[in-house]
């Protein structure tokens, strides 16, 4: 499934195909002209990521048309050019294949699981690439150094290490968990260390781990004999990382296990899971970490709460998915990138100047910023950072202490 979305109001084009008739930047320089600037966008609009980042485009075109409805950057409109990957990494490569040889793609936003595929060629052809670094490792690996995430590149290893925060297991330890289990998808590297990085994160704090299961199938839904392990263990705490579908059945599955357990994951912070009665009610009071507060926004938050609400006809209020999130964030990355790489951007300009800047949160909506400097060595992590994390109860989201909670770098051994 392949869109082109809207160009903007202020072009009078609606939704629209580009054509020859369409003169866009793509693979060289923006010229005197202010020619538009087509942005590529990839995610997993169908498949067994879907329940996650399916409505992933509506908030990257938003953010979009909300630059474009100020001028654009530099005098230059954004088109955003969209494709689903359909929750396979070969059709992820495919996507970032059209995106660049047929629709004239400036940069990518590759907001996907499987951003993986298409890391390679994307670098070869020399594309810049914005979105999240929790698909792998290519974030902050050489020769890597046009793609720029949002959040710090976790899952990258930097000598023999990868790096973390404590605020995980300071969290844990003040809800009281002592014995944690963790489960991650098999197909997904990122996945599993995050789960290796709770475990990392909560192991100073006196917390063990009771059981752990990396093959969780993609999307999968069973886990029947997981439960019982882990109740079996003794567990008191479980987090997996997964997307929404998974999240609501593990806490579904605990729950029914009669696992007295405090449940943390890192989707299903959204709007989705509220007004799903059966959603719901198997998550009550789960915990989800969460790069945004939603429950309590700052002026920035409200500023993106607001931009989605204007521009994305899919959004109706409420809380934001982690896809919708994300893809915001990345557009707000990419319009970053644009705007420090001169009047007529190149995408050698785009790379060398959007490297150079060491601060970035996405003008106040991240807790705490991160730096584009120093790829791929201990510098790209932060001393500090810090995360929200969200509870919900009785049909209703609250922010843990009514604030992000912080901790130090740390570190663990790659295996």
């Amino acid at each position: 499934m392949k869109h082109v979305w809207r160009l903007g109001a202020a072009l009078g084009l609606g939704c629209m195909v580009v054509s020859a008739s369409l003169t866009v930047v793509g693979t060289q320089a923006a010229s005197a002209a202010k020619s538009p600037i087509v942005i590529g966008y990839i995610t997993s609009e169908t498949g067994v990521a879907s329940s996650t980042f399916a409505d992933g485009p509506g908030g990257a075109q938003a953010r979009i048309d909300a630059v474009n409805a100020k001028g654009g950057v530099n005098g230059h409109k954004l088109v955003l050019v969209s494709e689903d990957d359909q929750s396979s990494p070969a059709q992820d490569q495919t996507a970032a294949q059209d995106l660049v040889q047929n629709k004239g793609a400036f940069l990518v936003i590759n907001y996907s699981p499987f951003a993986f595929a298409s890391a390679k060629y994307l670098q070869q052809q020399g594309v810049p690439v914005v979105g999240s670094a929790f698909d792998g490792p290519e974030w902050a690996t050489q020769p890597n150094t046009n793609m720029f995430s949002f959040a710090a590149p976790a899952s990258s290893p930097i000598n023999g290490k990868y790096y973390t925060y404590d605020y995980t297991g300071k969290f844990l330890h003040a809800i009281g968990v002592t014995k944690y289990a963790g489960l991650g998808y098999g197909i997904s590297q990122s996945s599993q260390n995050s789960i290796t990085a709770a475990f990392a994160s909560a192991k100073p704090f006196g917390i063990s781990q009771c059981y752990l299961n990396q093959s969780v199938p993609f999307g999968g839904v069973d886990f029947t004999a997981d439960t019982l392990q882990m109740k079996s263990a003794g567990c008191n705490g479980v987090t997996g990382s997964f997307v929404d579908a998974s999240d609501v059945a593990l806490a579904g599955a605990v729950k029914h296990a009669g696992i007295k357990a405090k449940q943390l994951y890192f989707t299903g912070y959204d709007e989705n899971i509220l007004k799903n009665p059966s959603a719901a009610a198997s998550f009550d009071g789960a915990y989800v970490s969460t790069t945004v507060n939603f429950t309590t926004p700052n002026a920035a938050t409200s500023t993106m709460m607001s931009t989605l609400k204007k521009y994305d006809s899919g959004y109706s209020g409420g809380i934001p998915d982690f896809g919708l999130i994300g893809s915001y964030l990345s557009a707000d990355l990419a319009i970053k990138g644009l705007s420090v790489a001169g009047k007529n951007p190149t995408r050698s300009s785009f790379i060398t100047n959007l490297r150079k800047v060491g601060s970035y949160n996405a003008g106040g909506i991240l807790p705490s910023p991160v730096t584009f400097q120093h790829f791929g060595t201990v510098g790209m992590f932060p001393k500090t950072a810090c995360s929200y994390y969200a509870h919900l109860q009785n049909d209703k989201f609250t922010i843990y202490t009514g604030k992000a909670i912080c901790g130090k770098r740390t570190s663990y051994p790659a295996t």
